[in-house]
């Protein structure tokens, strides 16, 4: 009985600062989260605190080889995940300084460094297969097939179709039939 008694209280006192120190560790993941501003009697959440500059949310790819996914927008974060593969497509949903918050084509959500992605687009190939086509039409001759998670580089889009291209071959595709495009965005 002494011995959960001491153990009760020296629990209730680090537990304190525990809450403490876990409050600064956190201070700019929470800062980020809680950032408001009154406009037009709504409150809406800021995605970007001291960032790039450019608009959130937005598709970039990953520019090594292996990047490393953390739980929060510092090194002192852990990490969460490790990517290893280029030019995978991410998408920008949040800045904090120079960290970026992406979100991946399977729905995995953390911290990279601004430095390890590249503004070049790419698109990831999302159904079974994809026959590219030599021109921006369903009745077009196709010149290729993509199997799914094949990465592309999306150089064109036009409408409803974007021209991806590899190392090897070059062709349109449907935007629903890949991951790294916004709804609604142009590509030129």
């Amino acid at each position: 009985m002494a011995v959960i008694t001491i153990f009760q209280r020296l629990t209730l006192g680090a537990f304190a600062s525990i809450i403490m120190m876990w409050t600064s560790a956190f201070q700019p993941v929470m800062a980020q989260q809680s950032a408001t501003s009154q406009t037009g009697g709504s409150l809406t959440t800021r995605a970007v605190i001291q960032g790039s500059g450019l608009p959130v949310p937005r598709f970039v790819s990953l520019k090594s080889a292996k990047v490393n996914m953390r739980v929060g927008p510092g090194r002192e974060y852990p990490l969460d995940w490790v990517y290893v593969r280029s030019g995978l497509p991410v998408k920008v949903i949040a800045e904090f300084d120079v960290w970026r918050k992406i979100i991946d084509h399977e729905g995995s959500t953390g911290w990279v460094h601004g430095q390890l992605v590249t503004l070049k687009r790419h698109a990831i190939i999302t159904e079974a297969f994809v026959k590219l086509r030599r021109k921006p039409s369903a009745e077009a001759e196709a010149v290729a097939i993509a199997e799914k998670d094949v990465v592309m580089e999306i150089q064109f889009c036009e409408k409803e179709w974007c021209k991806l291209a590899s190392a090897d071959v070059k062709g349109w595709a449907l935007r629903a039939s890949f991951w790294g495009m916004l709804e609604g965005e142009a590509l030129n």
